[in-house]
């Protein structure tokens, strides 16, 4: 049934599940921690797997929902006794509401992280993923069941863990080392991850937990005069180290999830960069070996070899090689300087004037600071051929295309003349155009059509 439950859905039925265990629990005055315990680590693995998480991101949320559960259910507990007077009820709702607000935490940092192609995952497959998010689970829910004795022990007697742990997020320079040492050390790790060494990426970081949490129980189980001396109280220092490991392992995996979601949001945008180039490199290359393209390039050649004009066509051919080499250069490049686009028109232009001896204009006013700018490949081309494409040429009244630039916006500009014949477009030119500006510059690109005229407006890069 979990299987095919939307993500709401397992939300619902854990809250469900959650005020269940807390109203038997409170009926036979049982401890209900472990248990709820239990219950939120496997919402969010639930969750986490039909997302798609990397096992990193799931060890780091499973901790992180732990211990934000249990204080935001011990705070919300605290709040809602002010306004309902029936403590069990309270409990109900606090857990209720808790698990609700970390469900969908959960589901707002999945979006955030991590896309399987808009497709949850399939939970019915084992695959190594989810068996070492079970072995994950094993580690934290025994570190978990080991904690709870422990803080059942004479260690903590007329004392609580929480005492220790706001003593220590309350230190300034003890919290901003923590924080610092955590930031360092995810991001020394980063690396390591990456290369999938998850073991021992994690042992590293309990490692470094151990470490820092040993030092800092040290420096704040000791007062400034005894400093000086190594003598501290061996009980006070276990709790300040036990409180030490649950605040800089917290702090860890709380790094752990931003740092992931900024590299992760890092290698979507690329992806999606990638596959706009990739699109556009495709409606380019389309628009430029299209038959009709090379019917008219092959008539126009068959024409001159017919006049005998050789030397004509032998430059008309050269001119020809010199576009499809500008664009195989150009093939791997995600922006090329603005003259570059410009002498590739020129080109493309001197073809044209070849096929049609007149019928048209093309005028630059482009400033030289302009021409250093960046634009896509090809991208003045595929527009000046939509203007050749949708228009009428002839002598008459001819086709004007005007091609100018500021420091900022490039603008070509053409008049409006219907050919007797409507030429199907589909539109792809200009919408992986758009795309791929607003992917690399998040600037859109602009177009305008009125009674006469039809202009399109692309930002300079």
């Amino acid at each position: 049934m979990l299987r095919t439950t939307s993500p709401s859905g397992v939300i619902h039925l854990f809250a469900l599940l959650h005020a269940l265990v807390v109203l038997v629990c409170q009926c036979y005055g049982v401890n209900d921690a472990l248990t709820l315990t239990i219950l939120t680590m496997t919402m969010t693995v639930m969750l986490c797997l039909k997302k798609g998480m990397p096992i990193d991101i799931i060890a780091a949320m499973v901790i992180v929902v732990n211990v934000a559960g249990f204080v935001v259910g011990t705070i919300g507990a605290k709040i809602i006794c002010h306004f309902v007077d029936i403590e069990v009820a309270a409990r109900l709702l606090s857990t209720i509401l808790t698990t609700e607000l970390l469900g969908w935490t959960l589901i707002l940092l999945a979006k955030l992280t991590h896309k399987i192609n808009g497709m949850e995952a399939d939970l019915s497959r084992f695959d190594s993923k989810q068996r070492w998010t079970l072995v994950i689970v094993g580690v934290i829910l025994a570190l978990r069941v080991g904690a709870a004795m422990l803080f059942a022990s004479p260690l903590y007697a007329g004392a609580s863990v929480m005492t220790y742990v706001w003593a220590i997020l309350s230190s300034t320079p003890a919290l901003i080392t923590y924080v610092c040492l955590a930031i360092i050390c995810v991001r020394r790790l980063r690396s390591l991850s990456m290369k999938g060494r998850k073991l021992l990426t994690w042992t590293c970081y309990a490692l470094f937990v151990i470490v820092v949490s040993a030092l800092g129980a040290w420096g704040l189980s000791t007062s400034p005069e005894e400093a000086s001396s190594l003598a501290i109280d061996p009980r006070t220092y276990m709790r300040y180290f036990v409180a030490s490991v649950l605040v800089e392992t917290t702090i860890c995996c709380i790094t752990i999830l931003v740092d992931s979601i900024f590299s992760i949001r890092t290698a979507m945008q690329l992806e999606q960069m990638k596959a706009a180039q990739a699109q556009y490199r495709y409606v380019t290359l389309k628009q430029l070996i299209n038959p009709h393209f090379f019917f008219n390039s092959l008539n126009t050649l068959d024409g001159l070899v017919c006049e005998h004009r050789t030397a004509q066509a032998s430059e008309y051919i050269h001119r020809l090689a010199l576009m499809y080499r500008y664009m195989l250069r150009c093939e791997d490049e995600m922006l090329v300087p603005l003259r570059e686009e410009i002498d590739f028109i020129q080109e493309y232009v001197t073809l044209q004037k070849v096929r049609f001896s007149n019928g048209f204009e093309v005028q630059y006013n482009i400033p030289e600071e302009a021409m250093r700018r960046m634009v896509v490949p090809c991208t003045v081309q595929l527009l000046v051929e939509n203007a050749f494409k949708h228009n009428a040429v002839n002598a008459d009244n001819p086709l004007r295309i005007t091609i100018s630039a500021n420091d900022e916006l490039l603008t070509i500009e053409n008049n409006i003349l219907p050919k007797y014949t409507r030429v199907a477009s589909t539109g792809l030119g200009q919408k992986y155009i758009r795309e791929h500006y607003h992917t690399l510059s998040a600037q859109d690109m602009v177009i305008e059509k009125t009674e006469g005229h039809y202009r399109v407006v692309i930002p300079l890069l």
